[in-house]
């Protein structure tokens, strides 16, 4: 416990002598550590991210969307697109099983709408009653939208919570009438506040009508933008999409070896896509730490040897009133792993300060984890034993005549 004390106390006292040295070492681990602590963390936050998604949207949600390809929406090739219609919905009830709903919707962005001197451009969706169920979006208050809305096609609506600030500050703006494009409409409740989704997107920026009143009273595009479905029993999912696919195929009449002209997309797929967002990031950073942690490593061996040769005769008198070898080689395994753990712990608070301001500026979801400082720690451990030991023994085989000769 003797020698242990010792050896510690003579390598403080080295390395208070040797300031600057010592910094540019733990500067070194410190940069690799912040880059894997944020890569931690970046990885972590996407996880919890995607899972948030799932969870949000229902790992029973199967979505149709217009084109063939599932990311950008876009058909491939040459054939036209045949876009989604009403007509798709009521096949996809009557000849799939397993769903428990399906809805149409149509949306649009950018409109103007108005209420007395106040106007915003948001974003209208056409909907029916069971999209509220589906989506997970009703009113908080209020009453939503109703069966026989869409029967008489009637001027009715909920407002986001985005749009009722931006329209009717903090008065009520249930009964009131708004304008959508000089229609008038009556607000009939305003929805659950969601916040901003994964993409950036304000969900609370929104007005929901009666999909009828959408293709009567505004709009005369009859085509919808998505299809939304919930399925009974998700362990059926890959069959429930190959039903709804053979279904709407049939319906849009295209031949064996044609490509779809319309995009499914499952939880899964959502799940592949956020990580696909987050992977170049994620790969960056690793890239940065590995190269970090190895140019730390590198820069430790070389200062480590030139501080043997700066140390021989401290060496060599040591060696002659009787230090051993492992005394040598303990002194400065001890300096290295003080610097090591020095610059992690540096390393750390960087790594965890650089994912918070990552997250608040919203360039890529982060999660403070132990996980992170589980790693600065073994990556400390790994940098001192791998990088150090070669100038400890050189510094252990010194001779101690031609240490004293030096």
């Amino acid at each position: 416990m003797t020698r242990i004390v010792r050896i510690t106390r003579e390598s403080v006292r080295m390395m208070a002598g040797n300031r600057l040295r010592v910094f540019i070492m733990m500067l070194g681990v410190a940069v690799g550590v912040a880059s894997l602590t944020m890569m931690i963390c970046v990885s972590k936050g996407a996880y919890k991210e995607v899972m948030d998604i799932v969870n949000r949207q229902g790992p029973a949600l199967l979505q149709v969307r217009p084109g063939t390809d599932r990311h950008t929406g876009l058909p491939s090739g040459s054939r036209a697109v045949v876009s989604l219609a009403e007509e798709d919905v009521n096949a996809i009830l009557q000849h799939v099983g397993n769903i428990h709903a399906a809805a149409p919707v149509k949306d649009r962005k950018g409109i103007e709408v108005k209420h007395g001197d106040k106007f915003t451009l948001t974003r209208i969706f056409g909907i029916i009653p069971e999209w509220s169920e589906i989506r997970d979006f009703g009113p908080s208050k209020g009453e939503f939208i109703s069966e026989e809305d869409i029967s008489f096609a009637a001027r009715v609506c909920l407002i986001g919570q985005t749009v009722k600030k931006n329209l009717f500050g903090d008065t009520e703006p249930i009964g009131q009438t708004i304008r959508i494009k000089d229609v008038p409409f009556t607000v009939k409740g305003e929805l659950k506040q969601k916040g901003v989704s994964s993409a950036g997107r304000d969900r609370d920026d929104r007005i929901v009508i009666p999909i009828t009143t959408y293709f009567k009273r505004l709009f005369k595009d009859i085509h919808l933008s998505q299809i939304v479905i919930t399925v009974e029993d998700t362990s059926s999912m890959d069959k429930t999409v190959e039903d709804v696919r053979a279904v709407i195929r049939e319906r849009h009449k295209i031949a064996v070896g044609e490509p779809d002209d319309f995009a499914m997309r499952t939880p899964q797929d959502l799940i592949d896509l956020a990580y696909a967002a987050s992977r170049s990031l994620i790969n960056l950073l690793t890239g940065i730490a590995g190269i970090s942690l190895l140019v730390a490593g590198i820069m430790i061996t070389n200062i480590m040897l030139a501080s043997v040769s700066a140390r021989r005769n401290e060496i060599g008198i040591r060696r002659a009133i009787g230090a051993r070898k492992n005394d040598i080689l303990s002194q400065f395994m001890m300096e290295c792993i003080f610097i090591s753990l020095m610059g992690g712990i540096l390393g750390t608070i960087l790594g965890f300060g650089g994912s918070i301001i990552l997250s608040s500026l919203k360039v890529a979801a982060s999660k403070v984890t132990p996980t992170a400082l589980l790693a600065s720690i073994v990556s400390c451990s790994l940098i001192a034993v791998v990088f150090g030991i070669f100038p400890a023994k050189k510094a252990a085989n010194q001779s101690p005549t031609n240490a004293l000769r030096a």
